[in-house]
């Protein structure tokens, strides 16, 4: 997917324009005439002063810069709905420095990109993926194994499907991603070569791997908590993940692993290190563990009635409810060695966590979209926004849970959400109308720029 260049903008003089030419030099004045001889002799004329050098032209070469000015032609602000016809927006570097409509205020020299056919909207968030759950299906390997982190046999491998995973993401318009887990030493290069721009891709916010307790039965020492979560900071994590429960494939049964008080601490010791917390809590009653432990988001939970859903309001607790995955899983089944009588299981958890997101938006708590994509998962990162339409979102509130709630759950709502002056140009193309039609969001992106940066699938 390329871009156009209408046009390179030209200017008039100014400091950026070449420097004039020079003026001719002025003439050399004649020489005085001899007077004649004998009696006295007239005076000599004097001779004609030379002419002044002509004054140098005024340049009027190109203007040289690598801003970029977008034209839409509309622009959907997912905060309020509001509409901007025939909008530009301007990108320095990799940041936005323009939004509106004035001509004005494309810089001289700016590559103009000619997306008028399009509506543009912000980059979309995911807010739960996992890119290092990876498993090579070639023949002769491993088969996946949960037990081994769905490493495969070999780590370059192992690397490059990431890298796909990372670049089909961003062809459904996800321009940022919060990893909630897994292998630390693939997230770190997988999201130092996409900040590089050597590897396409979203940008990356990860755990680096995460806390999980299987280690003691009754109760976790308060000072392994703290090293626990201060290990992360140490490997430099963005944010911090926490399994609250444990599951079985067999039966798909959830129980608890930490109490109230271990979650508490877990979540006070991230924010007092500076960084947000994300607890998965399948069961109804880790759940409600985790949202009186006040985490700023809280991934899968099925059950909530409306306490949890007020308590979820009054913490500040976005609901990432990740409804897709499961749909995924029950049609992937065999490739993910669950028994097919687990299929009924899977459907029956789909629609328990459809009626708890219906639940939480009815009274108001924020939502985020969270694909929880693994393998093949990735590129079907936004069918997430279907089932939140089926919740009773607009298209309108589901665009806002896939933009300003993801950017929040991170900290992040001051660079990443909106096409605002200040924030990351991380913008997107879509054919249709998307406050009409979520399924335009969904399956009608055509152009994609990251960071400044446009995509060319």
């Amino acid at each position: 997917m390329a871009f156009t260049i209408l046009a390179t903008v030209h200017c008039g003089s100014g400091n950026e324009n070449p420097t004039g030419g020079t003026g001719a030099a002025g003439g050399t004045g004649g020489t005085g005439g001899t007077g004649s001889t004998g009696g006295n002799g007239g005076t000599g004329g004097t001779g004609a002063t030379g002419g002044n050098g002509g004054t140098g032209g005024t340049g009027g070469g190109e203007c040289m810069t690598t801003d970029k000015a977008i034209r839409f032609g509309k622009l959907v602000n997912p905060e309020d709905g509001s509409v901007i016809d025939n909008a530009i927006v301007v990108t320095h570097e990799d940041r936005i420095s323009y939004v509106g409509t004035d001509e004005k205020q494309i810089p001289c020299g700016a590559s103009v990109i000619d997306w008028t056919a399009y509506t543009g909207l912000p980059g979309l968030v995911d807010a739960h993926v996992h890119f290092s759950y990876q498993t090579d299906q070639e023949p002769g390997t491993l088969p996946w194994s949960r037990v081994t982190w769905l490493v495969n046999n070999d780590p370059y491998k192992y690397m490059d499907l990431a890298r796909g995973a990372a670049l089909a993401t961003l062809k459904t318009g996800v321009t940022t991603t919060i990893d909630k887990g897994g292998r630390d030493f693939l997230l770190m290069n997988l999201r130092d070569e996409i900040k590089a721009g050597k590897t396409p891709g979203p940008r990356v916010f990860t755990a680096m791997g995460g806390i999980s307790n299987y280690k003691y039965p009754n109760s976790v020492p308060a000072q392994e908590l703290k090293a626990w979560v201060q290990l992360l900071v140490l490997r430099g994590a963005d944010i911090v993940k926490v399994w609250a429960d444990k599951c079985t494939d067999q039966t798909l049964e959830c129980s608890p692993t930490f109490t109230y008080d271990e979650l508490k601490l877990l979540v006070d010791t991230a924010h007092e290190e500076g960084l947000p917390i994300a607890i998965h809590a399948y069961h109804q009653d880790t759940a409600k563990l985790a949202i009186m432990a006040g985490p700023d988001s809280i991934e899968h939970p099925e059950g909530l009635d409306t306490v949890d859903c007020g308590n979820m309001i009054d913490r500040g607790t976005i609901y990432v409810p990740t409804i897709d995955h499961n749909r995924y899983y029950k049609d992937n089944l065999a490739f993910f060695g669950y028994a097919p009588d687990l299929e009924q299981k899977f459907e029956a958890y789909i629609q328990d966590n459809l009626a708890s997101a219906t639940q939480a938006h009815l009274v108001g708590v924020k939502m985020a979209m969270g694909s929880d994509a693994v393998f093949t998962g990735f590129g079907e990162n936004t069918k997430e926004l279907a089932w939140f339409v089926q919740a009773g979102m607009t298209p309108l509130e589901a665009l806002r849970a896939a933009t300003i709630h993801g950017a929040e759950s991170i900290g992040a709502q001051n660079e990443i959400g909106k096409v605002a002056v200040g924030y990351y140009a991380d913008i997107i193309a879509v054919e249709g109308d998307p406050l009409a039609d979520i399924n335009v969001v969904i399956n009608g992106v055509r152009k994609v720029m990251m960071g400044g940066r446009v995509a060319e699938f």
